[in-house]
């Protein structure tokens, strides 16, 4: 059975890791900070639900800091990457080189795109996969998530987006991505494996592109974007704009994603994204992986997204400021 590392600390992440260990899962955490990773060894983490109640804690889990990390043994581990793009940088592209052997699975459940090539460059040799998860979590301390909303999971070869499409999606084979999914059902999250994370990854794009600028602009929860016309009519714009782009990078389906991405905002509704939360807090934000990709795909296309730029600009100057 495959050694499973969760890297992250924040909602998703103690969420993965919470209801692995539960499941008897050979589970290690890895976190930013020492403080946090000391508390889990200690505690364990505690799961409630979208009430607050707590349900069930864990029992203590093997957890450090990323940076003191000791390197995993061999190549059968699986890491869960579950943090935000903005925190892929040099350090944690090191530390992951350092302490994840050629050979090992590495899962990256992150928002928009351009994270794949980046982890791809800086770890060769390593079976890169991506996953697009709808499930809601909420952090309320250190060692403490909320289970706020149950969805569904993708996992699939990972799609490298810095060409002209047609795109071709590499990683793991079947017989690990199974291994993932299992492992990850027993844990109690719905789970498949998809041969379609291109499609998968830009419809992800799509509803986090109309969604989370917008929310972070006008400080309201993803429901309220539909509360007048004159909100609807902006969301509306850019999500054309952005639709259409994204149909020239391969997103095939002809599902109504105007509807989807309407229900989005209804099940969502008292949310706030995490671009808002980010705004709120003073803390760089995922627009360049969001708005600013989906300019870098136009680019390429030799397209205009005035919108899309747009939101880009404003949400860089929040950033600055």
């Amino acid at each position: 059975m495959a050694r499973f590392v969760v890297v992250g600390g924040g909602s998703l992440g103690l969420l993965l890791a919470g209801k692995l260990a539960m499941s008897d899962c050979d589970v290690e955490v890895w976190t930013r900070s020492k403080e946090q990773a000391a508390r889990i060894a200690a505690e364990g983490i505690a799961i409630g639900d979208a009430s607050g109640s707590v349900y069930a804690a864990a029992k203590p889990i093997r957890a450090a800091a990323l940076a003191d990390a000791r390197p995993l043994p061999d190549g059968d581990a699986v890491v869960l990457l579950a943090v935000k793009q903005t925190a892929i940088g040099d350090a944690l592209l090191s530390a992951l080189a350092a302490a994840v052997p050629p050979g090992a699975a590495l899962v990256a459940f992150c928002n928009g795109i351009g994270h794949v090539e980046r982890l791809a460059e800086a770890l060769p040799g390593r079976d890169l996969a991506a996953a697009i998860t709808t499930e809601a979590a909420l952090r309320t301390d250190a060692r403490t998530v909320l289970h706020t909303g149950s969805g569904h999971t993708f996992v699939g070869p990972a799609t490298m987006f810095d060409r002209l499409p047609p795109y071709e999606a590499e990683g793991p084979g079947r017989e690990r991505l199974s291994e993932v999914q299992n492992r990850l059902v027993l844990a109690g999250f719905e789970t498949s494996v998809s041969n379609k994370m291109t499609e998968r990854m830009l419809r992800k794009l799509l509803v986090n592109a109309a969604i989370n600028p917008l929310t972070a602009l006008l400080r309201v929860r993803n429901g309220e974007l539909t509360a007048s016309p004159e909100r609807l009519a902006i969301m509306r714009a850019l999500y054309e704009e952005t639709v259409a782009i994204l149909r020239l990078c391969g997103l095939e389906t002809e599902e109504p994603l105007w509807e989807e991405l309407l229900n989005v905002c209804s099940r969502t509704a008292m949310n706030r994204s995490s671009m808002l939360q980010d705004v709120l807090a003073g803390r760089k934000t995922e627009i360049d992986a969001l708005n600013g990709a989906v300019c870098r795909l136009a680019e390429r296309l030799d397209k205009p997204v005035p919108r899309n730029e747009t939101v880009v600009a404003l949400i860089r100057a929040l950033d600055s400021g």
